[in-house]
């Protein structure tokens, strides 16, 4: 696998202006939380379908998180991107993987976003904070959801740990909808790494948020076939399918799949 750079802030994705969010926090915080969190040896089937038939990208993201003990709302979306890639890796068995090819040589490369390998989000210093999931909810789009955006991420901004007013000082400019890109921490934006075979730089666009809920949703559809397979063979019925674990019923649907 080839090496590569991932910027920390980029500019903020379209998954921050859908116009319909409104209540998706309140939602996701009600949805049963103990998910996956003593997941072993066995996907929660139920939980992981719950949390991707949500109709939004966002959605599903926060309902995946809220299953695996992440309440989504405090968290900011860089955050949330290394979290989706850490659940994806303990569900799948594998780090979230892109390929690209080499501009220069034609040569295909590969990388892989493991989420304890990527650096933290970076500190951000300014008149605007990351944005975080909550400050997402119930946007209105277009032009007046960016601008909603800049006033929840700059509020609190002109106050000290005790709460009162900082200390007058010459007034900045007001923040405006492009001083996001500023502070977004959000995984997605250019992936750069080294072509394998000549060494040139090779650029591809990156959304962690949107990779790991495919592979999330791979590994459903393939589950819901293996589910079938084996009801339709031994006429077991769900619950004693989904109990059994992954591997197993893995070898099992394999089984049932050569004889056809």
């Amino acid at each position: 696998m080839a090496a590569a750079t991932l910027p920390d802030r980029a500019t903020l994705p379209d998954r921050a202006t859908l116009p319909d969010r409104a209540d998706l926090l309140d939602r996701s915080d009600r949805s049963d939380r103990s998910g996956w969190s003593g997941w072993s040896g066995r996907v929660p089937l139920a939980a992981l379908a719950a949390a991707l038939a949500a109709p939004t990208e966002l959605e599903q993201a926060t309902r995946v998180l809220a299953a695996a003990g992440h309440p989504p709302a405090g968290l900011t979306l860089g955050t949330g991107d290394r979290l989706l890639l850490g659940v994806h890796r303990a569900l799948t068995g594998r780090d979230v993987t892109v390929a690209a090819a080499c501009p220069a040589c034609g040569a295909l490369g590969e990388v892989e976003l493991a989420a304890d390998a990527l650096p933290p989000p970076s500190p951000v210093a300014g008149p605007l904070r990351p944005p975080t999931y909550a400050d997402l909810a119930g946007l209105p789009p277009g032009e007046r959801g960016a601008a909603e955006l800049v006033r929840r991420c700059s509020a609190g901004q002109g106050e000290t740990d005790l709460g009162h007013a900082a200390p007058a000082e010459p007034t900045p400019p007001e923040p405006a909808p492009a001083d996001l890109a500023a502070v977004d921490d959000s995984l997605c934006g250019p992936l750069v790494f080294a072509c394998p075979e000549c060494g040139e730089p090779v650029r591809c666009p990156v959304d962690a948020q949107t990779l790991a809920l495919r592979g999330l949703l791979e590994l459903l559809r393939r589950y819901d076939r293996e589910v079938h397979l084996l009801a339709s063979a031994y006429h077991w019925d769900l619950a004693t399918i989904e109990a059994l674990p992954d591997d197993r019923r893995g070898r099992l649907a394999r089984h049932v799949e050569a004889e056809r």
